[in-house]
C-alpha cells in the first residue's frame, strides 16, 4: 500500500520526469507551435512538481527526486532518438511514450494509495489527469503531421468518398 509521502514522491518523480523529457527534445523542434504545447506541459509538471515538494516539505519528509543516472539515461535515449527522427510527429510520438508511462505509474499508485489526505489524492489525481491530456494534446499533434504527408493511395484517405 501506498501512503501519504510515497505518494508525492510519486507525483514529483513523475513530474520531474516529465519535464526532463520535455527539455530533452525542445531543441531538435523547428514548429515553434509543437514547442508551444510542450512549453505547456512543462509549466504544468513545474506547477505540480512545486506543490508535491511544498507538501513533502511541510510533513518534514525528503522528497525522493530522480538520480542522476535515470536523467541522463532519458537525456541519452532522447538524443539517440532524435538523430534517427526529428520531426515534430516523431517527438509528439515519444512524449506520447513517456505520458504513458506516467499513466501507467500514477494509476497503479492510486489504486495502491491508502492515505486519508484528501489534498494529496487531489495532486496525484490531477498529475494523472495532467497525463492523460498530454497524451490527448500529442496525439492531435502526431495526427495533424501524419495526416499531412504524403502517403501511398489509399493510406488515411477519407472512407466511402
Amino acid at each position: 500500500m501506498t501512503n501519504d509521502i510515497e505518494m508525492l514522491n510519486c507525483v514529483l518523480q513523475n513530474a520531474e520526469m516529465g519535464c526532463q523529457g520535455i527539455t530533452s527534445v525542445r531543441k531538435s523542434l523547428k514548429d515553434s507551435k509543437v514547442d508551444g504545447v510542450l512549453c505547456e506541459h512543462l509549466i504544468k509538471y513545474g506547477k505540480l512538481y512545486h506543490c508535491a515538494n511544498k507538501m513533502l516539505q511541510n510533513r518534514g519528509a525528503e522528497p525522493h527526486r530522480v538520480s542522476n543516472m535515470t536523467k541522463a539515461m532519458t537525456r541519452y535515449a532522447a538524443q539517440r532518438d532524435l538523430k534517427r527522427d526529428s520531426s515534430s510527429s516523431h517527438i509528439a510520438e515519444m512524449m506520447i511514450k513517456g505520458n504513458t508511462m506516467g499513466v501507467n505509474k500514477m494509476s497503479r499508485k492510486i489504486r495502491e494509495y491508502n492515505g486519508n489526505d484528501p489534498h494529496v489524492s487531489l495532486l496525484a489525481k490531477r498529475m494523472l489527469e495532467t497525463e492523460e491530456e498530454n497524451i490527448k494534446r500529442n496525439v492531435c499533434i502526431f495526427c495533424k503531421y501524419n495526416l499531412n504527408k504524403k502517403h501511398p493511395k489509399g493510406i488515411f484517405q477519407k472512407p466511402f468518398g
